[in-house]
C-alpha cells in the first residue's frame, strides 16, 4: 500500500467526531424528507383547484387512457362551460353511459352535430359505441398528478395487500424522516 492509501484507509476507520451527524442517517433523511415534501405538494396541488375553484378530482382507476392517464394518477377536471364545449382531442370526465352511475374518464373522439360526444380510450381499439349527452359531461381535464392516488386505485380493486403496502412504505418514509440525525451513543475519542 502506499502512503496515501494508507492514510485514507484509517480515515475510514476513525470514529466520527463528537456530535458528527452520521452520514447514513443525513443521506436516509434527505431521501425521506425529498420524497415525503414532493408527496405533500402533488397533494395540496390536487387540492386546491378543487376548493379553490370548484374542480373535481378523480383517480384514474383503469389503463384504457395510457399511456396519458395511468391507474393512480389524479385529474383534475375544469367544470365545463356552456360558451366552449369540449373539442375532438380533449379528455372529458362523463356520466357512464352504459353503466349508470359510474363515471367515465375518455378522450373526445367525435362531436356529432347534436352536440353529443363519440368518446374512446386512448388504449381502446374503437370509439366507445354509446355517444355521452352534452348533459352528462362533468368537467373537462386540465392537469394530471402521476400516481398520487395509487393507494387509493389499489383499494377501489380490491388489492389491499399491494395497498398496504404503500401505506406502510410511507409510513416508514415518515419515520425515517423523524429520525436525528446524531448518533445519541457516546463516541470514542478521535486519535490526534
Amino acid at each position: 500500500m502506499t502512503p496515501s492509501s494508507d492514510l485514507a484507509a484509517g480515515a475510514l476507520r476513525q470514529p466520527m467526531a463528537e456530535g458528527a451527524p452520521n452520514p447514513v442517517r443525513v443521506v436516509t433523511s434527505v431521501v425521506s424528507r425529498t420524497v415525503l415534501g414532493t408527496m405533500a405538494g402533488l397533494l395540496v396541488w390536487t387540492h386546491v383547484p378543487v376548493v379553490a375553484l370548484g374542480w373535481t378530482a378523480g383517480v384514474v382507476q383503469s389503463g384504457s387512457m395510457r399511456p396519458a392517464l395511468t391507474p393512480g394518477d389524479v385529474v383534475l377536471y375544469q367544470p365545463p362551460s356552456r360558451d366552449r364545449p369540449p373539442a375532438v382531442g380533449h379528455i372529458v370526465l362523463v356520466r357512464d353511459p352504459t353503466r349508470p352511475g359510474r363515471l367515465l374518464t375518455h378522450r373526445v373522439h367525435q362531436v356529432r352535430p347534436d352536440n353529443a360526444l363519440i368518446t374512446k380510450g386512448d388504449a381502446n381499439p374503437a370509439p366507445d359505441s354509446t355517444p355521452v349527452r352534452p348533459t352528462a359531461l362533468q368537467g373537462v381535464a386540465r392537469f394530471r398528478v402521476p400516481w398520487i392516488g395509487l393507494p387509493v386505485q389499489l383499494w377501489r380493486a380490491g388489492r389491499t395487500v399491494p395497498a398496504v403496502t404503500v401505506l406502510l412504505g410511507l409510513a416508514t418514509l415518515l419515520a425515517l424522516a423523524a429520525l436525528p440525525l446524531h448518533s445519541r451513543g457516546r463516541a470514542a475519542p478521535v486519535a490526534s
